[in-house]
This record gives structure tokens, sequence and C-alpha cells, in this order.
């Protein structure tokens, strides 16, 4: 059977009868059309490989529908237009969406456990300055330090062992989960998310030698950084203060774990930079930039709106708005793949220019 449902008003698609999830539930909640039994529990969300009587796998492509029939998994969303073969709507269930990783977001949203917030009494056994603004409904972890004249706007939750330095600011509604240390002066939007042991305001890496000889000369960094709404900062991410001025991550940007972000940098909106990237002091990345795994840009470097860097790529010059470019140092793809091309008959070319050499030279030793 095909079942058309709409949404529910509260968005939960939650079974009011079971108090779970269902196979009808989680189709009222994507809006999805329903292709099997309605009563089919769901407890969990896997690859079709992985997964078990009780979960929700998803269908992007022909290549993933192949996989259904040997699956055991009670039900799918479908990307609409995909044919699922070996597909028994007596036994398991299809759930026909627009886009099935979008669709996959919102269950994943309804599968997740509560975040656990500090309690009440975890504040008395944290350290909060007389000076610092703490707003309504914020949670305090144990031993956190909260410094002089700090403003904590409402709804944030601030987990354990977290420290926050003097004249920081941060929006309402963040979360900064354990470990975070935000140094003197910076500034967090709203609504934003830093993972375990961030550091946000530390000092660039900037050393002069010293002209006596004895060694290098550390140059002060007295800028702050700044970062907007809705940015999300994976654990163990640097974020420098400026040497002067700020360091600037814009609004909805996300940043993955293991990043180093230099000093003076600027990060635009919606920005993607992915884990183990260094970002050298004073480049700039556009609105909509996307920086893939382990890629290094060197200091002052621009790269433009909507760019993609891909993985391992070392930035030596600008990127033009758009491109797509990888490799050491980077390049347009198209040029790279060229260059990858003639790399891999190199060595075949090389043999035949010997032997027209070797030819060459035997001519030449007998004479005409």
């Amino acid at each position: 059977m095909i079942e058309t449902t709409e949404p529910r008003a509260d968005g939960k698609g939650l079974d009011a009868a079971s108090g779970g999830l269902t196979a009808a539930s989680i189709a009222v909640a994507v809006g999805g059309e329903l292709v099997g039994p309605r009563d089919l529990a769901i407890r969990d969300a896997s690859g079709l490989e992985h997964a078990g009587p009780g979960s929700l796998s998803f269908i992007r492509s022909a290549k993933f529908a192949a996989g259904w029939a040997s699956s055991k998994a009670a039900a799918a969303l479908v990307s609409r237009g995909i044919s699922v073969p070996g597909h028994d709507p007596s036994r398991r269930a299809l759930i026909i969406v627009d886009n099935a990783d979008l669709a996959m977001v919102k269950v994943l949203s309804l599968l997740k456990p509560p975040d656990h917030r500090p309690a009440e009494s975890d504040r008395t056994r944290a350290s909060v300055d007389p000076t610092a603004s703490i707003g309504r409904g914020v949670t305090v972890g144990i031993n956190t330090v909260i410094g002089p004249r700090a403003r904590i706007g409402d709804g944030c939750v601030i987990h354990a062992n977290v420290t926050i330095g003097a004249d920081v600011t941060i929006g309402p509604a963040t979360t900064l989960h354990p470990g975070v240390v935000v140094y003197d002066r910076c500034t967090i939007g709203a609504q934003c998310t830093l993972h375990a042991g961030v550091v946000i305001g530390a000092d660039g890496f900037g050393y002069v030698p010293d002209p006596q000889g004895r060694g290098l000369i550390k140059v002060p960094h007295v800028g702050t950084v700044e970062i907007g709404n809705a940015v999300e900062i994976g654990a163990n991410s640097c974020i420098d203060r400026g040497k002067f001025g700020a360091t600037t991550i814009g609004d909805g940007s996300k940043i993955d774990n293991l990043v180093q972000v230099g000093h003076n940098v600027r990060v635009g909106r919606s920005c993607i930079v992915c884990g183990m990237t260094g970002i050298g002091g004073s480049a700039i990345i556009e609105d909509g930039a996307v920086i893939a795994g382990q890629v290094g840009i060197q200091d002052g470097r621009r790269v433009g709106a909507r760019a993609t860097i891909s993985a391992m790529t070392g930035v030596m010059s600008d990127v033009p708005a758009g491109q797509v470019c990888f490799g050491i140092p980077a390049a347009p793809i198209t040029e790279q793949m060229r260059a990858q091309v003639a790399l891999r008959y190199l060595s075949e070319h090389m043999k035949q220019v010997k032997a027209m050499v070797r030819a060459q030279e035997d001519r030449e030793a007998t004479g005409p």
C-alpha cells in the first residue's frame, strides 16, 4: 500500500499509542509516503549492511537500493524516483521522500537522547566572579571558572571544567562542552556549540629573531576573537587571537575537530573547515567555502567564496571564487587531473625517449 501522510503540527512524529517511533510516525515526521506496515517499531538508525530488525536505513541511489533485499532493516527512507527491487510491503516499509539524506537528519533528531545539562547544584561548585553577568536559565558545571565582567547570555549551557576569562561575552543559547577555554576579551555569538577542549583566544604564533642573536622574541598579541552566531567548533580545535584587531568566524560556519585557525584569520559565513586543517595568519576564507581535511593554507592567502579545497591540499596562492582545486601546490582540478595522467605514463615515455636516444647514438657511431 501507499499512504501519503502530513507532518504533525508539533513536528515530532511520535506514535501516541506506543510512545515510540513507528514506520507511520516517521512518515508523518518527514512528510513521506509509506509503502508497507504502519506499526513497525523503529528503535535505531543504521546503514543497510549493519541494520537489524528494528533499524531504519536510507536509500539514496540505485547502488543502495540493490542492497535492500539482503538487508535486515525494518524500514528505509528512499529518495523519490529510485526503484527498490525485492521490497515486500507485507513485511517491511519504505518511506518515499524528496531527499533521503535530509529526511534522515530529521529522524536522527527524533532518535537522539536528550543532552545532559549540569544540575542546578553544580553551580555551587563553580567559581563565578561577582562582577560576572549570568543570564536567565544558564546552567554551570562543576569546576567551571567564570572571570571578571564576563557576560553569559540567557539559556547557555556551560559544562564542567570550562574556563571563561575576563570581559568575555557569550550570546544566548550557546553550549560550551567540558574543558573549553575562552581567553579574556573574546566574543562568542548566540546558539553556538563549542566541543570539548576547544581553545578560543590563545596567542598567535609570532616571533622575530633577537637582533643580538639570543634566540627569538615573542610578538605580543593584543587582539581578540569574534565568533558569530550558530557556529560549531569541533573538539580540540584552536582559534588564535589577533595580533591586533580580531580573528573572526562568520555566522553559520562549521569547524571540525583538530583545526588550527591562526591570528587575524577571517572565516566568512557558512564555511566548512574539516579536521586537521591549518589556516595561517591573516588568511581570508570567503563565504560558503569548503576546506577539506588536512589542508594547509599559507599566511595571507585568500580562498574565494564557494571555492572547494580538496583534502591534503597545500594552498600557497589565492584561490578564485567557485574554483575546485587540490594538490601541492594547489591548482584547479582540471589542471591537476591532466598532470596526474601525464605522471602516470611518464616512466613509459622516458623509456621511449631513452630508446630513441640510443638509436640515434648507434646511427651516429656507425656513420652514414
